[in-house]
């Protein structure tokens, strides 16, 4: 695949330091040798620039046989590293590229936080392309922007820099950071839920023990394929393995600041709002749970998770976009969630409070009593208040660290590191 250069582009060309100090002294030597009458002055002044002039031939021819395109991750999350690939193509039929340095800025929509994604291709060959790869790490959740792209070199006497700017932009989402479950989540779930609540349902996943052999059926791994069984039949035979609980629910998220000069509070929103992207991932893995999410936040919103990645994807940009708030709006959250779901299922709140804060704080605390009493009345209902000791127990032990945290409160757009497949460029 070659790069698309349907983008729109400009050049600019710049002197380095050096190339303004060759500048400098071809200056000085050509007036001193015109004043002088000294002609070894004239023939430095004419090699310095000529040393100019071919610089800035080179240069601009490297840029103009050079096109590039860029292909984001399809799932990134906050504090993990991924990477961008970036394609570089010489258009040129007879003559290699050198040194090309690509730099490509990051901002955040939501602040005014940058960077700048850099990475480098020592050499492409006439009518070939190569493929770099720049590893990035973002602290913050949210949806990010990159571009205008841009590629420059220095080749080859780093006396002038040719710049090629490519209006390539592209936006994506950082998703929130993942918290470790402990190990038997799902039943300390259904505890919470009433013990045999109806979201606990038996739904043959891809674990469990082995127990015998059945026909292909649609949506089937590939890898419980039984080999032999299938040679012997002549159809495809798959393995059956003991069935395992899965949830069915819908999952809200009270996105409450209880205190807009405590940053605990923010904390905590942040901790409630990672909890519930794990738990999604988690459910998603199951191939026939559904959950239904909905971010109680000042304008409140619900999705529900179609199977397949798409349906993951919704949620998780969901939660990426969610934000603090003093007033959370439950209420609509959970009728939103309700009207998305179709049908009644088990409700998991996960919030920075308790549930008789949240009853008394609220400013239609009767209408949450009515929307609540469904649930618990049936055992469906499970409240989780991760500012809470109790949330220890969900998750593994973190060394000390805390239960979340930043690594990096000053700059959420830093650590960019370069990964090249080519030669790369210092």
């Amino acid at each position: 695949m070659r790069p698309d250069c349907s983008y729109p582009f400009r050049h600019r060309y710049r002197l380095t330091r050096l190339g303004v100090h060759f500048v400098f002294v071809a200056a000085f030597a050509m007036v001193g040798g015109a004043l002088r009458g000294f002609n070894l002055l004239l023939v430095l002044a004419g090699l310095l620039i000529g040393a100019l002039l071919i610089q800035w031939r080179c240069s601009r021819w490297v840029i103009s046989a050079s096109t590039i395109s860029r292909s984001l991750v399809t799932e990134a999350f906050a504090n993990v590293p991924f990477r961008i690939r970036y394609l570089v193509a010489n258009q040129s039929r007879y003559l290699p590229v050198w040194m090309i340095r690509i730099d490509d800025p990051i901002e955040s929509t939501d602040s005014e936080e940058t960077a700048t994604v850099a990475c480098g291709v020592g050499i492409v060959g006439p009518l070939g392309s190569a493929v770099t790869y720049c590893g990035c790490v973002v602290r913050s959740r949210g949806r990010y922007r990159l571009g205008p792209l841009s590629m420059s070199t220095l080749f080859p006497f780093s006396l002038l820099s040719a710049r090629k700017i490519v209006d390539a932009q592209a936006e994506f989402f950082v998703y929130p950071t993942l918290l470790k479950l402990r190990r038997g989540w799902q039943q300390t779930l259904a505890t919470k839920q009433g013990g045999a609540a109806a979201a606990a349902r038996r739904s043959g996943p891809s674990e469990g023990d082995f127990f015998g052999l059945r026909e292909w059926q649609t949506g089937d791994n590939p890898k419980w394929i039984h080999h032999r069984a299938t040679a012997r039949v002549g159809e495809p035979i798959v393995r059956q393995f003991e069935q395992q609980r899965q949830f069915d629910a819908c999952l809200i998220v009270d996105c409450c600041q209880q205190s807009a000069h405590r940053s605990s509070h923010e904390q905590a929103v942040e901790t409630a709002i990672s909890f519930a992207a794990t738990i999604v991932v988690a459910m998603d893995q199951s191939p026939t749970s559904r959950l239904v999410l909905a971010v109680a936040d000042a304008n409140p919103s619900a999705t529900a998770g179609d199977k397949g990645h798409g349906g993951k994807a919704k949620m998780l940009q969901l939660l990426s976009a969610a934000k603090a708030t003093l007033e959370p709006n439950i209420v609509q959250a959970i009728d939103q969630a309700v009207r998305s779901a179709g049908y009644a299922k088990d409700l998991i709140v996960i919030s920075s409070r308790d549930l008789d804060d949240a009853l008394k704080s609220d400013s239609n605390s009767e209408q949450l009593r009515s929307r609540l009493r469904a649930w618990s009345r049936r055992g469906g209902l499970c409240w989780i208040n991760v500012d809470s000791a109790e949330f220890q127990n969900w998750l593994v032990d973190q060394s000390g660290q805390g239960i979340y945290s930043h690594r990096d409160t000053r700059n959420h757009l830093s650590d960019w590191t370069q990964e090249n497949s080519d030669v790369p460029v210092s």
